[in-house]
């Protein structure tokens, strides 16, 4: 699974390499800014807290919460999350973003020392966005542990809002884990909506699992 991780890597830099960045929930936002995340499911609660001390990177403190086929898996860790590349076009926008993080994974009564990296790009227009998201947290107990999770999304704008309006997303959301708790790839259609500081997403799975993500920036 590693070696299929960083084939992903390579793949995804060589694709963007060749080209000459919102209403998407990035890592690293605007200078001097907060934010507040949370992704929550059936099978995963993730909690995020950034200061983006600059456009270009940000620090975050995280708590992760993982149902797998080992039982539920809680991590706690600071992350720095930067952004590589971004190209804006008079339409559109793309960006390639790399975090890194270390912290402890709960076993028991005590903390295993966890390490994450993580991979995103997103590409974006008034109209229409594409995202891929790959991450693994890597267990130092033990590689079997490893926890490899990757991401894709695509959605489009069934009209157009400025800024100061209230914009919706029609997203479909690919998901795969190889510590999932049920084989095969998670399909989870959703209803983003953005106004002003405020994003928010609700949908459900193939299999009816509810889903509510949200983004304030401040």
């Amino acid at each position: 699974m590693r070696t299929k991780f960083l084939t992903l890597m390579s793949l995804i830099f060589a694709f963007l390499s060749l080209n000459p960045s919102t209403s998407e929930a990035h890592p690293v936002a605007f200078a001097g800014s907060y934010s507040l995340m949370g992704w929550n499911s059936k099978e995963m609660s993730d909690w995020m807290f950034t200061h983006s001390f600059t456009s270009n990177y940000s620090l975050s403190a995280r708590k992760l919460r993982l149902e797998t086929r080992d039982g539920e898996r809680l991590f706690y860790l600071p992350q720095l999350n930067f952004l590589l590349k971004r190209w804006n076009e008079l339409d559109s926008q793309a960006n390639v973003y790399l975090s890194l993080g270390h912290g402890g994974e709960k076993v028991n009564r005590s903390f295993k020392d966890t390490s994450l990296l993580g991979l995103e790009t997103d590409w974006e227009s008034r109209k229409y966005y594409i995202s891929f998201k790959e991450e693994v947290a890597i267990s130092h107990r033990n590689n079997d542990l490893n926890i490899y999770q990757t991401k894709l999304r695509a959605g489009f704008a069934p009209y157009l809002a400025e800024f100061n309006e209230l914009n919706s997303w029609f997203i479909l959301q690919l998901e795969h884990s190889n510590k999932a708790s049920e084989n095969g790839i998670k399909v989870t259609p959703l209803i983003r909506t953005f106004y002003s500081n405020v994003l928010m997403e609700f949908g459900a799975s193939q299999k009816g699992e509810a889903q509510f993500n949200f983004m304030v920036h401040f």
